[in-house]
């Protein structure tokens, strides 16, 4: 390992540990910019990487200036930097998992547009922040030097990361409550035609029992299926198709994994209402309207590894013997339809084309 030159000239007075210094220093601060996780990546980079606690080596050959004691509290204050960092790196993942749901959910497609396009920039601010945090908690080697950089990384970080979640919660409650209100809005313009809103509904909003495309059949019992009535797909855990159809598409796997050596990846499979309402959008044709989808039958199902890409080996094999395991791909999807989607397949039980 080559000798390391030291980042400080002298010891520190041990009278206060590193990992203090440094996170009283960051707390007069108090400013977080997207230029801090600029400058946690080059530290970390410039030390050779993050630290990792299993491998760090110091040693008074390589870094003469520093004493064992001092060395001591530089790694001491590196391992509870590390795990900070992982807490903060999990608070604020969560965060951010709930507000991309919130964008996604009825309330959230219902919000102001103002609303949504704030949180959509603090979620991208919030994702550089965990990606920082992340090179805080794991490395592929670690010196003295490069302890006190990840010192001086979670520093950086650790005080100003609660005020980068608080901001993406505010946001993300701007955009729900600003949703409801509209929707709230809506439905009382609905039961009062003299009340005035301050919303307009657009016109392709689609009322519930109907479809927007005559190859659609709206049913009441969309996206309410019971568990009793769905079966887990055996070779992709956590998705579900309908009971009658698991045992076939098992099958077509059986064949598939024959051919390429792999079992088919499911992206998407059955969707309960709420589910299917979170996705649709009137004005994109990439999900139908709750009520009107196969995947709300349990019928349909999206498939990836290759299969999502016309004339892929995958897709082609899929086109050529899907139909034999009683699975098709239908009109609406190929690629002159009304909406190309090589991915999606569907059960020749399907009640409509979608």
């Amino acid at each position: 390992m080559p000798t390391q030159t030291p980042l400080w000239p002298e010891p520190p007075t041990p009278r206060t540990s590193p990992r203090r210094g440094h996170r009283a220093s960051a707390r007069r601060s108090r400013r977080w910019t997207v230029g801090v996780v600029v400058a946690v990546a080059s530290a970390l980079l410039g030390a050779g990487g993050a630290y990792a606690l299993d491998l760090l080596e110091p040693g008074p050959a390589q870094e003469p200036a520093v004493t064992a004691g001092v060395s001591a509290d530089v790694v001491a204050g590196a391992e509870a930097a590390v795990i900070e960092s992982a807490r903060l790196r999990t608070d604020l993942t969560t965060a951010l998992d709930h507000a991309r749901a919130a964008l996604k959910s009825p309330d959230g497609r219902a919000a102001d547009k103002a609303a949504r396009s704030a949180l959509a920039t603090v979620i991208d601010d919030a994702e550089r922040v965990a990606t920082a945090l992340g090179a805080v908690t794991t490395a592929p080697s670690g010196t003295v030097a490069e302890a006190a950089a990840v010192l001086e990384a979670s520093a950086a970080l650790d005080d100003d990361v609660p005020a980068v979640a608080d901001t993406l919660r505010e946001a993300t409650d701007a955009v729900i409550a600003s949703g409801r209100q509209v929707r709230s809005e809506r439905a009382a313009a609905a039961a009062d035609p003299g009340t005035v809103t301050t919303d307009t509904t657009p016109d392709d909003i689609t009322p519930a029992g109907t479809c927007p495309e005559p190859d659609q059949v709206w049913s009441a019992e969309n996206g309410h299926l019971s568990s009793s009535e769905l079966a887990q797909i055996p070779f992709a855990p956590g998705h579900y198709v309908r009971a009658d159809v698991a045992g076939k598409l098992a099958a077509l796997n059986d064949a598939y994994v024959e051919q390429f050596g792999v079992d088919m990846t499911i992206n998407s499979s059955y969707r309960t209402y709420a589910e299917q309402e979170s996705l649709y959008d009137p004005s994109s044709k990439t999900a139908a309207p709750p009520g009107c989808s196969n995947h709300g039958t349990g019928l349909a199902v999206d498939i990836g590894g290759g299969v999502q890409a016309f004339g892929s080996a995958q897709y082609d094999w899929l086109k050529a013997n899907a139909e034999a395991y009683g699975w098709v791909h239908p009109p609406f999807a190929e690629p002159s339809g009304r909406n190309p989607e090589p991915w999606h397949w569907q059960s020749v039980l399907a009640p409509n084309s979608y």
